[in-house]
């Protein structure tokens, strides 16, 4: 999962705006590292990973936390991280930075029992029966290139990549991809966390529309099914200049539900079909806001299961 991915799922996740604006900012910025290089070595740079795999970012209540108690052997997560930065890569006077993280960690909230007699396994045969957590799965980032077009052109992108399972929604949002100049080149990949909403998105399944937003409008229906609207304030980046100069702006995505939109960012999770996608091919019309050329993304949402049974666990779809 790519580190836009994640942040993507976070901010749809959480319930409210002021909690998604506030997981954004916690990510850091910048800071200095426009102005002063001397900055970007200091210790303010840092930076977080919130992985959602059973528990959602945020919640009113408890969370239903993992029955480790029902497995054979430890939960083991592995995380591989990239190369923090590469000096200069994207034009930022990071001359100065350092080439390695200097401290990293890896944090999680655990419930402990008071006694044995509060485990899972000493109430059910788990040998015999099955224990069934449901949970919301973000499958792997689709990245797929729309060219530059006349504004206002509706352009088809076929999303491929499914997997056989019960498909809540897709997650989609835009970022510039330009290269016809090396300001802009440079400046639109240092902006990959600044996202555009298309102007008008359809999406379509066997012939079939099961989600279309004009003019803008999913900004509306995104606010209406959900608690918090789809877009949070981040910088960004203009290259080309010296010193780089950046400038607040909104940060936009979309969510494109199949099920019945009740939404998943309320304190207790609501439990709604989506649609069976079986390995198939679901067609996009999208409508950039301007002539350029962009890069959509997009991550797939299952309804999944977590399978406790026989000291073992798998996911079920």
């Amino acid at each position: 999962m790519s580190g836009a991915q994640l942040l993507a799922a976070n901010l749809r996740m959480v319930r409210t705006q002021s909690q998604a604006q506030a997981l954004l900012n916690l990510g850091g910025s910048e800071y200095g590292t426009l102005q002063s290089p001397a900055l970007a070595a200091s210790p303010l740079l840092s930076a977080y990973v919130v992985i959602p795999v059973w528990c959602p970012p945020s919640a009113d209540g408890l969370n239903v936390p993992l029955p480790a108690d029902t497995l054979a052997q430890q939960v083991q997560l592995t995380c591989e991280i990239q190369s923090p930065w590469a000096a200069n890569s994207v034009g930022l006077p990071l001359s100065a930075a350092p080439g390695a993280f200097d401290t990293a960690f890896f944090q999680v909230e655990q419930l402990c029992m008071t006694d044995r007699g509060m485990a899972i396994a000493n109430h059910v045969d788990l040998n015999t029966h099955e224990l069934l957590m449901p949970v919301t799965f973000n499958q792997q980032e689709l990245q797929v290139q729309i060219p530059a077009a006349a504004l206002g052109t509706s352009q088809s992108v076929t999303l491929t990549g499914f997997r056989s399972g019960q498909v809540k929604g897709i997650q989609a949002w835009l970022t510039l991809n330009r290269s016809d100049t090396a300001a802009n080149a440079a400046s639109d990949a240092a902006n990959q966390l600044v996202w555009v909403a298309p102007t008008a998105i359809t999406v379509l399944y066997a012939g079939t529309i099961y989600a279309q937003y004009n003019s803008g409008t999913a900004a509306i229906f995104n606010l209406i099914d959900g608690t918090k609207p789809t877009s949070v304030s981040t910088n960004q980046i203009t290259m080309g200049v010296t010193p780089p100069t950046s400038a607040s702006v909104v940060s936009q995505y979309v969510n494109l539900p199949f099920g019945n939109p009740t939404g998943d960012d309320y304190s207790a999770e609501v439990l709604t079909n989506g649609k069976h996608i079986m390995n198939g091919l679901v067609n996009l019309q999208i409508t950039a806001p301007t002539a350029d050329p962009y890069t959509l993304h997009v991550q797939y949402i299952y309804n999944s299961t977590l399978v406790f049974s026989k000291s073992s666990a798998e996911f079920r779809f």
